[in-house]
């Protein structure tokens, strides 16, 4: 195959509330290449699940979706119709969801919910399925497969709930697989064995992988390339090491201050921290949208909408400050998180 796997051109929400619009996504570009995985990052409340949304055509009703283009190897996503969604979701693209317990239904048992899936896209018998399951609980790492195909939701751990939607994503053998925050309910040590076994399971079949995050330090061990969210825009995307290594966007840096660092950040030393929240996405940008969180806002900063730049190591990044990271203060967030 030639080109992106998946190719996502200025992707925009709109939703209508009380006495105006607000637009959660704002003109998102990225792309994702076969056996690639691309996290998505950034707090809560910056367009990063709406954006996964958009993609599966899962928006909710009042959500209005534009784009120039969003293309899954070389098909257009924009304006299918939901017959045409139900082939494709499943079959070609998949969804991890960040609760399995809603995901899940908890009045059928997990066989039943794994065989249907299965049917829904392939001509098999209901033995075949059940065979299928198996061979997927088994791979994920889930011991007596048999006895949980009998099992409820409910009758499941979270880590084991977890596998289980892992297991249902890849019945189909889809292309690409969208991961929205699979780890945020679990403990650390699930964690690691979750994401674990999302990388390997993409070194085994070539998939493209969407890992959607609020933590860098989750992404760092898996991500081929990191997309930085803030304010329903991308403000900076480029290679994992890159980025882990030197962050340009004061937005990336922050939550890279925020990061404690084993062996280096010693017991009560102060964190960085972002102060306030993600603003409410309404009206047009006219000014740089981390303007009021940012220790190096300047004039320029709040001069008009900024556009992303390319730095010198190819990443894209949607700053005024120099994009060779000089001029900065490097205890700023610091003294920012003491007050100062």
């Amino acid at each position: 195959m030639t080109g992106p796997l998946l190719e996502v051109r200025g992707l925009k929400v709109e939703i209508a509330v009380p006495g105006g619009m607000t637009r959660p996504v704002r003109g998102v570009d990225f792309s994702v290449a076969a056996g690639e995985t691309l996290a998505i990052v950034g707090e809560s409340g910056c367009g990063k699940s709406l954006t996964s949304l958009a993609i599966m055509g899962l928006l909710p009703r009042a959500a209005r979706l534009a784009a120039e283009t969003i293309a899954l190897k070389g098909l257009s996503l924009i304006g299918l119709s939901e017959s045409g969604w139900r082939r494709l979701r499943g079959e070609r693209i998949a969804m991890i969801f960040q609760d399995p317990m809603t995901a899940l239904d908890p009045c059928y048992r997990i066989g039943d919910q794994m065989a249907e899936v299965l049917r829904q896209h392939r001509p098999v018998s209901a033995e075949a399925a059940r065979q299928r399951a198996l061979e997927l609980l088994t791979r994920v790492g889930i011991s007596s497969p048999e006895q949980r195909l009998t099992q409820f939701p409910h009758q499941l751990s979270g880590g084991l709930r977890q596998r289980v939607m892992i297991a249902m994503a890849l019945l189909c053998e889809p292309e690409l697989i969208i991961a929205d925050e699979p780890t945020t309910a679990l403990d650390v040590t699930i964690q690691a064995q979750i994401l674990h076994l999302l990388a390997e399971i993409q070194r085994d079949t070539g998939i493209g992988l969407i890992l959607i995050s609020h933590d860098l330090g989750v992404v760092a061990g898996v991500a081929h390339r990191i997309a930085v969210m803030y304010g329903g825009e991308i403000v900076e995307i480029g290679e994992r090491d890159a980025i882990l290594g030197r962050p340009l966007h004061p937005y990336t840096e922050g939550l890279m201050h925020s990061i404690p660092v084993p062996g280096e950040t010693r017991r009560g030393e102060t964190l960085g921290f972002i102060p306030g929240t993600v603003p409410r996405q309404t009206g047009e940008l006219t000014r740089c949208g981390f303007l009021e969180r940012c220790p190096y806002a300047t004039g320029r900063s709040a001069a008009g909408p900024v556009p992303l730049r390319e730095a010198a190591d190819g990443r894209l990044v949607r700053c005024v400050l120099p994009l060779d990271g000089s001029g900065r203060d490097p205890a700023a967030w610091t003294r920012q998180a003491e007050g100062v």
